[in-house]
């Protein structure tokens, strides 16, 4: 055998070899796979009110000072849906002046700058405090929400406008309102979810409803919740009581019967000092929840300290971190 042979054979046993430890090398990167985007989240807090007290702390101390303790909380999510509970108009306010006639009305530039830093979504109009000035008071609130970016969905009497929709990370979800106070039918917001239904990601209730200052939800509220399920709501979000209610799985969708306050002057109990905020993240197959209690102390939110915090979960029979399939 030649020498020249040999070195030939040399050659190629060690270019086999050189590519097995290449090739052995990279397998194990070949293998990870490609980095996912996260999944749609969205932060849902209770009642917001910026006239009467909550005015007055505004303009003596900044209107900074109403949300500077849960603006990070806020942020966590990528979108941000609360109940307006007031309307924005030029009108002077009412209460203000007399603190037993409840018609709310919003400076409208106390009002942009103290919702400026939440960098609201959308909000809720589906409530009893949206026509406090009437027809013309609801459509001036509609123009400055939209002038600052925030999108507004819900009627009181469940007549228009009652649905938007939020494109969260490529998802359409569709928000629908329901006020129950003047008009307790679910008709026109059923037929709405089950309209969406097919071009929504996820159909989300937000519902104005309920009997105020109490802790558990009534038998009206269970029944008109299960209604909005059962119509195809993936979600249920309660408002109006002030006080933070019980939360329901039914038909394996949750419904948070009320998250309470998140600006408030409702200094006269403990729990309607309490809200509750809750980021909900989307994934593909399962829903996570994530529950941060709420103070609002001296017109002031902020995250709740430890044992507030316990006190507020403990009402709603929920843990502070959960999953639905």
């Amino acid at each position: 055998m030649s020498k020249l042979f040999i070195a030939r054979v040399v050659v190629v046993i060690l270019f086999l070899g050189a590519l097995l430890f290449a090739s052995s090398a990279k397998a194990p990167f070949a293998r990870i796979p490609a980095p996912q985007e996260p999944s749609p989240s969205i932060i849902f807090v209770g009642d917001i009110m910026l006239d009467r007290n909550v005015a007055v702390h505004a303009e003596a101390v900044g209107t900074q000072a109403l949300f500077a303790g849960v603006q990070s909380l806020l942020k966590s999510a990528d979108a941000r849906v609360a109940n307006l509970e007031g309307t924005i108009t030029q009108n002077p306010s009412i209460a203000r002046q007399d603190h037993t006639i409840l018609h709310f009305t919003f400076d409208p530039a106390l009002a942009q700058a103290a919702l400026a830093p939440l960098n609201l979504s959308a909000v809720s109009l589906a409530n009893n405090h949206a026509y406090d000035f009437g027809r013309l008071g609801f459509d001036t609130t509609q123009e400055y929400l939209k002038s600052w970016g925030i999108k507004a969905f819900g009627h009181p009497y469940n007549a228009r406008d009652i649905s938007t929709v939020l494109d969260v990370r490529g998802k359409q979800f569709c928000l629908v309102g329901y006020h129950a106070l003047y008009d307790p039918s679910t008709t026109e917001v059923v037929q709405e979810i089950q309209r969406l239904k097919p071009s929504c990601y996820r159909v989300i209730a937000f519902a104005h409803w309920g009997v105020e200052y109490e802790p558990q939800a009534s038998a009206e509220q269970v029944a008109q919740a299960h209604a909005l399920v059962d119509a195809g709501a993936d979600l249920v979000i309660g408002a109006h009581p002030h006080v933070v209610e019980n939360i329901e799985t039914y038909s394996g969708k949750a419904i948070f019967y009320s998250l309470g306050n998140f600006m408030f002057d409702q200094d006269f109990s403990w729990a309607t000092t309490h809200g509750l905020a809750v980021k909900v993240t989307f994934d593909a197959t399962s829903t996570a929840f994530d529950l941060t209690p709420i103070t609002v102390a001296g017109q002031e939110a902020t995250v709740a300290n430890e044992a507030d915090a316990a006190r507020v979960l403990e009402t709603t029979g929920r843990l502070a971190s959960w999953r639905l399939p």
